[in-house]
Formats: C-alpha cells, structure tokens, sequence
C-alpha cells in the first residue's frame, strides 16, 4: 500500500519542480525547431530581411504623400525666431493648448540670473533656481472648427538656452499650418494670439534690451505696471506731461502732423539728481499708455553705426529710453574725461542726431532721454524739435513725503478686518490693532513735518520705509532719528564713519 503511495508523490513532485518544468518545455521547443523543414526557416529570414527595405518604402511613400498633401491642401505661414510675433503665438499655445500639468517632456537649466534681484545675493555660493521649459515640437490642435498644426524649428534651441533672459517662451523658428487651402484661418488664430498678448500686457510693461551680442532686441524683463501716483515729483507738471504724450498719441494728432508734412515724433529730457525716479517715470509712462519699454544705455554702445541700426529696428508706438544721454561723446577730450572720472561712449553728438531727427530716423515713437548732469549736455540735442518738454525731478518735498507715507500704509486696510480699540490677549498683553484712514493720514502729516524740504531723494525715503513697513506707528516715531543720521552723513561727504563695528 505504501509503494503506489510514493509513487503518486514522486509524481506530484515532479509535476511543480520549476526546474524540471522548464527543461521539458525548452526541449519541446527544441524538437519543434528541429521539425521544421528548412524551406520554412529560410522563407522567415528572407522576410526578417525584407522588413528594413520594406518599412524603408512605407515612409518614402508617406513623406510624398504627406508633401502632396501639404502642396495641395494645406496652408502655412512661417514666423522668424526675432519677431514679436512669434513670442505672442508661442505665449498662447502655452496657455490654451498644452496644458502645464499634461507637458511630460521638458528642458531643464539652472538660472544664470534674473532681472532685479539682488547683486549681492548673486555672487553667494548658493544653489541656484531650475528653470523648467516646455520642449515640444509639433502640436496638433482645433481653433474656431478648423484643424491647425504649429511646428517649432528647434535648431537655434540651444543658442537660446544660453542666453541669460530666455524664459523658455519663443525665440524659434514658427510654422502654423492649417488643413485647407486658405491662409485666412491662420490670420485669425494670429489675431487671436495677438488679442491674448494684448491683455496680458494690460497688467505688465514689456522692457526690450539688445542681446549680449548686440544683435537683435530681446525682452528684457516683464515687469507690473507701476501707477504713476508712486513717482512723486510736481502734481502740475506731471499732468501737464500726461496731457502732452496722450495729445500726440491720438490719431488725429498723426493726420495733423502728416497734412501738414512735420515729422510725427516726440522727445522729453527728465533731469535731476541721481534716485529722484527718472526711470520709475519712464516705466510708469509706457503702463499708463501700453506701451513697450526699448531700453538704450548710450555708454554699451560701441559705434554710431549700431546706434543706427538698433533705432531701425525699434518699431512705432514704444517709448525708446536714452539712459545717461551726458555720456555722449561731445568732446573728444580722452585724457581730461578720464580724469574726471566720467563715463564716454564710442557714439558721437552727430550720430545721436541723425538717429533722432535725421533723413533716415523713423517716426511715431516716443524718445525719453535721462540726464543726472544737464549742464553737460549739447544745446543742439535739446533744442525744440528733439527735446520737447523738459521734466525736472527733484528732491521730495513735504507734501510728496506725506503722500507715500498714505500710499504705503493705506494699502491694506481695507483687505484686513479692523480690530477693536482695546484688545489683550491670554497674557493680559494689549494686542496692536490696525490703524483706519484717517489716522493714517495724521501719522502721515506728523512724519512730513520732520523731512526737509528738497533734501532727500524719493529712493532714499523709499529705503526707510522698507525698514517700517510693519507699523506706521515705529515709522513716524523713527523718521526724527533717520533725518539726523541722514544729515550727518551728508556732511561727512556721504561716507558712513564705523567704528568698533558701531555707527
């Protein structure tokens, strides 16, 4: 009775060894093999050969018939890497048709460094940012019941990475194709796109800058439009500066000029010391009328024939800033500019004029020249006709101190809930409540009352501020103290005297 029993169980045994099992299945499929007539295993490699030839053919049948179909049925448009343009409809597609969450194929870079942030922070050993950018090809998408397709030319992708102000959004080469035999749905989506960038520039102003190369105008930075109640300087010269730009940005203002042949341009020189808001106007300027920023800093610029070039390809409709227009180099005078100190540009006094009213200047944009030493300047670059209206930017005076000291306070009282007069917490300690308007203002007329008139700049009371900006109680309370130390440093030639780590 044992023996069938151990029997069985060899069996069972053998039948679950792994091992055993693919042994047998591997001479299984050995003996197949060996079955085979040999007619058959060379009909499979001749096909296994075949296969690359055949796969070859497909895809030459299909490039000519996708090139038959593009000559025949399909319309293109092509937009270069360096057009406007192309960023407006790059922008768009980010946004309405390749989701961020959905985008599974990305370029990675560390920042080199952005616009604003702090010079110092930069040179700090620390890890620096990733910026992550879509890297897509070709995307496929409907738009108002038509079918498009939007094919990026990545062969300058890599000279773009390398540039320390590319954020990713175009820079390469667009062509926008469209199932039909009419370009007019392409023009549509442009428009669209154009729309889109239009709204989105409602909220920032675009700064433009040359390239490090010098070649081409890049965007700079994208800042938020700064309101212009933030630049303090005479309320009635700066509405009477808004009157002037809105008068000649108004069409009829074009027709006029046109009719009656005079050149359709318009040129305002903004003076004054250093940190009084020469460039926050400028910046302001271009949000309140949305316009594009073209930033020109005339000491970079190695000769007049790019000075040219770069105003040939601003286009109409922008403001162009001439930074620090003194440096100029009016006077061929090396040695004695050397030993003044000052800073000469390779561009001279003719090729600045020729740019700005010349034969071969272009019209319809607005020039914007800043100048910390006007007394150095030319009489022939100020004269009417190029200069307009001359804006001087003072010191602060009492009343502009009392209006930011409002306007930084003021801000957020209506966005926190007002706490009553007398609160205290667990520890019987009595809790700050936030202060309404109008004590806001009586603390604002107090603080003005202790700056001097047309002694500090708005960039030096800005940089108070940014000290106190938690309580408009320690800021009108601290400003006395701030003003005598102000004063003394001016008097000691504006170096601050630290000894044994003290002030």
């Amino acid at each position: 009775m044992s023996q069938p029993f151990h029997a069985a169980g060899a069996a069972c045994h053998t039948l679950h060894d792994p091992w055993t099992h693919g042994l047998g299945v591997m001479r299984a499929v050995i003996g197949r093999w060996l079955e085979l007539d040999i007619t058959h295993l060379g009909s499979i490699i001749t096909i296994a050969g075949a296969a690359p030839a055949a796969w070859r053919f497909v895809q030459h049948i299909g490039r000519h018939a996708y090139g038959w179909i593009r000559r025949f049925f399909i319309a293109s448009v092509t937009i270069p890497g360096g057009d406007p343009l192309n960023r407006n409809v790059v922008n768009w597609v980010l946004s309405n048709v390749i989701e961020p969450q959905n985008i599974r194929f990305l370029t990675a870079r560390t920042e080199v460094g952005r616009n604003g942030a702090d010079r110092a922070a930069a040179l700090k050993k620390t890890r620096r940012a990733v910026q992550y950018c879509p890297h897509w090809k070709t995307t496929w998408f409907w738009h108002q019941g038509n079918l498009f397709m939007i094919t990026r030319i990545l062969d300058g992708f890599s000279a773009s990475m390398g540039d320390p102000t590319y954020d990713g959004i175009g820079g390469e080469e667009l062509t926008i194709s469209c199932l039909g035999r009419s370009v007019e749905p392409i023009r549509r989506l442009m428009t669209t796109c154009r729309e889109f960038a239009d709204r989105q520039t409602q909220f920032f102003v675009i700064v433009y800058s040359r390239d490090r190369y010098g070649m081409s105008w890049k965007p700079k930075s994208r800042k938020p439009i700064r309101l212009l109640e933030t630049v303090h300087f005479d309320e009635q010269v700066k509405q009477e500066l808004l009157a002037d730009i809105k008068n000649y940005l108004d069409p009829k203002t074009q027709r006029r000029y046109q009719t009656r042949s005079m050149p359709y341009r318009r040129g305002y020189l903004f003076y004054g010391p250093p940190g009084t808001g020469k460039s926050s106007l400028s910046t302001a300027l271009a949000g309140e009328f949305g316009l594009d920023l073209y930033e020109v800093n005339i000491p970079s610029i190695a000769s007049d024939a790019d000075l040219e070039q770069m105003f040939l390809e601003v286009p109409p409709q922008c403001i162009v800033l001439l930074e620090d227009i003194d440096a100029v180099w009016v006077e061929r005078e090396t040695e004695k500019s050397e030993q003044n100190g000052n800073r000469r540009s390779n561009c001279t006094l003719s090729g600045l004029l020729n740019v700005l009213d010349g034969v071969g200047s272009q019209e319809g944009r607005i020039v914007i020249m800043t100048t910390n030493r006007p007394e150095q300047l030319d009489s022939a670059l100020v004269r009417p006709g190029r200069v307009d209206m001359k804006i001087f930017l003072s010191y602060i005076s009492q009343k502009s101190a009392e209006q930011m000291f409002v306007r930084m306070f003021a801000i957020d009282l209506d966005s926190q809930p007002r706490l009553p007069r007398k609160k205290k917490d667990l520890a019987g300690q009595e809790v700050p409540r936030q202060l309404d308007i109008h004590e806001v203002r009586s603390l604002a007329s107090k603080f003005a009352t202790e700056i001097p008139e047309d002694t500090f700049t708005p960039s030096q009371l800005q940089g108070f501020f940014q000290l106190h900006l938690d309580s408009a109680v320690d800021a009108a309370a601290c400003i006395s103290s701030w003003v005598e130390k102000e004063l003394s440093r001016k008097s000691d030639q504006d170096f601050e005297i630290v000894r044994n780590g003290k002030e």
